[in-house]
């Protein structure tokens, strides 16, 4: 077999593969083809949306009442691992989240 033919040969699998994927990959630019991909419900849609997983300019634009999402975006966010916020279990965390986010630095606390 000829270098031009392994080369045909490979191109035409390639094209075989991406269509079957194709077939089984949601529409990764709509609502429910980002809830379907990342496998979450959509309070955690809702939620991703709230605490600042999905980044308006990053993982979608905003087009009038729709949000068109960035599929390579969304694909990053699932290759990351992202599960969203963890709850803060007790004041201090909360306490400390917060301080974080007005950007006070914690004092030095010592155990005694």
């Amino acid at each position: 077999m000829f270098f031009e033919e392994k080369i045909d040969l490979l191109i035409s699998e390639q094209a075989r593969l991406v269509e079957m994927v194709e077939l089984f990959l949601p529409n990764l630019e709509t609502e429910k083809g980002v809830i379907h991909f990342l496998e979450i419900t959509k309070n955690t849609f809702n939620n991703y949306l709230k605490d600042g997983v999905f980044v308006e300019g990053i993982h979608f634009v905003k087009n009038d009442r729709t949000r068109e999402f960035v599929p390579e975006e969304i694909i990053k966010l699932k290759k990351s691992g992202v599960k969203g916020r963890r709850k803060s279990s007790n004041k201090q965390e909360k306490l400390d989240a917060v301080n974080l986010q007005l950007g006070i630095i914690p004092e030095c606390r010592s155990a005694v």
